[in-house]
């Protein structure tokens, strides 16, 4: 007995040990393994073909190359070059938001009225809000430029993540089969909760980036069609958005469509007005209950909070590992909860 203590407790301090080791490297093994759910099928279908395992799984590579992170890198370069050019056009007045509130001020007297009364000057107020869109959007080039700085470290964990995709696609049968000998539950309930971490991922991910692309992408033709600056970074900033069910691609069109409105292009703006949504919206409210809340049975307001719990955790990651956690957490008390009725 006292020997089984001291291996439980040794056995503990390896493995407390082995989990800082790989601290850094857990975004990538998560999407080295998110990557390998969702491609699984393919290199199947590869395996069929070939019968090798090793090129089956770098075929496999190839084309997430192609599909996924090159897309990526293009599109995070046309944004880093779209912020800088906005920054630049502030800087030098070409984008002038004390114009366009002025402009605002006039057409709506009113409200400058309703503001003098609150003890408010406007021109104070305009000057502030200019100040602000400057100093967040230098804020959000200087993310860019730090991420780019930091492109040593962002090639290592891509080659990390791909390093293990490798194996996971060649060996992912022999892995899960030794985790499930190895680890201390039940065969059946760890099949079963594998089973659930794969469909939620899958339902997840291919929701929330299905959504978020056509969203953003439809959002971005709109914006170049209206002769909008910056197509591509809103686009991006409108799948970003995405995630929040509801009002989230509204956050960038909407406040377009008012700018285009009060800088006197009112036809542009009814049109955005009704892309946004009789489009932009109406994808959202179909696509994502189909593709998401079907497949992991979880409600909208539970996504919605996970998904921005998780965002706000862990970065870009979290909108995949938000919903995840919830659907295991509500799973393993399901598990326990008829452990404890039999």
């Amino acid at each position: 007995m006292k020997s089984k203590n001291v291996f439980i407790i040794l056995l503990t301090a390896v493995s407390l040990l082995f989990a800082i080791l790989i601290t850094d490297f857990i975004l990538p093994i998560f999407w080295a393994i998110v990557l390998a759910i969702l491609f699984s099928p393919i290199n199947r279908y590869f395996e069929s073909l070939i019968n090798k395992p090793a090129l089956t799984s770098l075929c496999t590579i190839i084309l997430i190359s192609l599909l996924v992170l090159a897309p990526c890198f293009f599109i995070l370069t046309s944004v880093a070059e779209e912020v800088l050019t906005i920054v630049k056009a502030i800087e030098n007045g070409e984008i002038n938001f004390e114009k366009l509130l002025i402009s605002i001020s006039q057409l709506l007297p009113a409200l400058t009225e309703r503001f003098n009364a609150l003890g408010y000057d406007t021109n104070t107020l305009i000057g502030q809000l200019n100040n602000i869109v400057l100093g967040t959007s230098q804020y959000a080039l200087s993310l860019i430029m730090s991420a780019g700085e930091n492109i040593l470290r962002v090639l290592l964990l891509t080659f990390v993540m791909v390093y293990l995709l490798f194996f996971f696609l060649k060996d992912g049968d022999k892995i899960i089969a030794k985790s499930v000998n190895v680890f201390p539950l039940d065969d059946n309930q760890e099949k079963f909760l594998i089973d659930r971490f794969s469909s939620v991922t899958k339902a997840t991910v291919k929701g929330t980036i299905i959504v978020g692309v056509v969203q953003g992408t439809i959002g971005g033709v709109a914006f170049t069609l209206l002769g909008i600056k910056a197509a591509v970074l809103w686009g991006v900033l409108m799948a970003f958005f995405s995630i929040l069910p509801g009002i989230g691609t509204a956050i960038i069109w909407f406040p377009a469509a008012c700018i285009l409105f009060f800088s006197g292009a009112w036809l542009k703006a009814l049109i955005l007005l009704l892309v946004g949504i009789f489009i932009i919206g109406l994808i959202d409210n179909f696509l994502r209950p189909y593709l998401v809340g079907k497949e992991t049975q979880l409600p909208d307001y539970l996504i919605l909070l996970t998904t921005l719990g998780g965002v706000s955790l862990v970065g870009l990651s979290g909108f995949v590992i938000g919903p995840i956690i919830a659907a295991l957490f509500i799973t393993l008390w399901s598990l326990f909860k008829l452990d404890q009725t039999t």
